[in-house]
């Protein structure tokens, strides 16, 4: 078995430590909202591990960010004074167990962000991993996606510049390459569904070039934002990228080819085709480097030996032959050194992430309550050894998936 889709594991994070703030609560206010929010947050993070439940009916997310913000800013949207009261820790989706510890409620916020996201693109990735998949299935992933680069977006351009990361050493999750990554790696996921919806309904050849040429492109840009990453943490992850560029790459060729020859542009059609088998033989290659790849993934993924993967060499061979044979009795066209331009950009089509409404501060938090918090000035709880110490990774629900017995024509279960 094996899915289409590369996935970095979940964050894993500690329980809140709250002994040190037995002076600070001092009301029965105080301790009822330090008590939610534990339970809120505790409730929430066993969630996150389960994929069979779908995140956007899970009422506890909506739960615990109302309580957390709280922690990070007023209603009025000054700074809260419990901001730095509690130890937040956490691991990297980039596959480091090694935690970093912040007293910041900003901090958790990024953090929970992020496990959001990545909870939206495994549910994804679960529902896509079968053979017996519906409207609807296709309906949800795609929504998945959509949603989870929602949330990215949201963390990367109103939480991270508030996010103190000149105390952060060799971090990366929670900055602006590795979320951009995430941002647009969602983005292209999302628009493979359409492309792979096009295909199926048997859209128009130029259509179908048009939306692959916008999706490799989006795998692209992913790509370009890790850059600048530690090598360490991402290889397996850009290489997962650099399949997918080249892939639909191949792809926007293969149907620019079909669409040539049937405008009577024969030798252009076998100049594209030779182009898309140049670019399959890429992406192939690339596959035997993702596999061996050092790095973070969650799953068995391979995807040279999925179907969609697998169906599109012969595909570019029978049409390159039909081009070449219709050449050489009809057209004696001569076939240019120069690559046909693609279609610059699809007219439609095109996705967009979903914006993550952020709930507002719970409105337990007024000026009453924050009084109820007897704050010293060395409020701020120490970081202690054990707190350095290895986290357990996050428990996660497997992918899994059965592409063994797929019938549809392209190969890709995401209809």
């Amino acid at each position: 078995m094996s899915h289409w889709f590369h996935r970095n594991c979940l964050k894993a994070t500690g329980p809140l430590d709250t002994k040190h703030l037995t002076s600070v609560l001092t009301s029965q206010k105080a301790n009822q909202i330090v008590n939610e929010l534990k339970q809120k947050r505790a409730q929430l993070i066993s969630k996150m591990g389960d994929l069979t439940a779908d995140p956007g009916s899970t009422p506890v997310i909506q739960e615990y960010f109302p309580l957390i913000r709280g922690f990070a800013q007023s209603a009025a949207g000054a700074a809260s004074p419990l901001k730095n009261i509690l130890k937040y820790r956490w691991t990297q989706s980039l596959g480091t167990k090694k935690p970093e510890i912040q007293n910041d409620a900003v901090f958790e916020i990024a953090n929970v962000c992020v496990n959001i996201g990545l909870w939206y693109m495994k549910r994804a990735a679960k529902v896509a991993a079968t053979n017996n998949y519906t409207d609807a299935d296709a309906k949800e992933v795609h929504t998945c996606l959509r949603v989870a680069a929602g949330v990215f977006e949201y963390a990367l351009d109103k939480v991270i510049p508030h996010l103190d990361s000149t105390s952060l050493t060799d971090w990366h999750d929670c900055t602006v390459g590795v979320l951009t990554a995430y941002k647009v790696e969602c983005t292209a996921e999302a628009q493979e569904v359409t492309v792979a919806r096009a295909m199926e309904l048997k859209h128009k050849p130029d259509l179908i070039s048009a939306l692959a040429h916008e999706t490799s492109k989006l795998f692209s840009a992913a790509d370009n934002a890790l850059k600048e990453v530690n090598t360490d943490y991402v290889t397996k992850w850009r290489r997962y990228l650099q399949v997918k560029i080249k892939f639909y790459a191949a792809y926007a060729r293969c149907f620019q080819g079909e669409s040539l020859l049937v405008q009577d542009k024969c030798g252009e059609s076998i100049r594209t085709l030779r182009e898309a088998q140049k670019l399959y033989k890429d992406a192939q290659d690339l596959c035997k480097q993702y596999e061996i790849a050092d790095g973070n993934c969650v799953g068995e993924v391979k995807p040279a030996r999925h179907p969609f993967f697998q169906k599109l060499g012969p595909v570019i061979e029978i049409r390159l032959k039909k081009s070449e044979h219709e050449n050489g009795f009809i057209y004696y066209q001569k076939i240019p050194e120069d690559l046909p331009e693609l279609e610059i950009k699809a007219t439609f089509g095109l996705v967009a992430p979903i914006p993550f409404d952020m709930p507002d501060v719970h409105a337990i938090f007024t000026e009453e309550a924050y009084k109820d918090f007897q704050i010293p000035e060395n409020a701020t709880p120490r970081i202690q050894a054990s707190d350095k110490e290895d986290l357990p990774s996050a428990k996660e629900t497997e992918i899994g998936g059965d592409t063994k017995n797929i019938k549809n024509e392209s190969g890709c279960v995401l209809q």
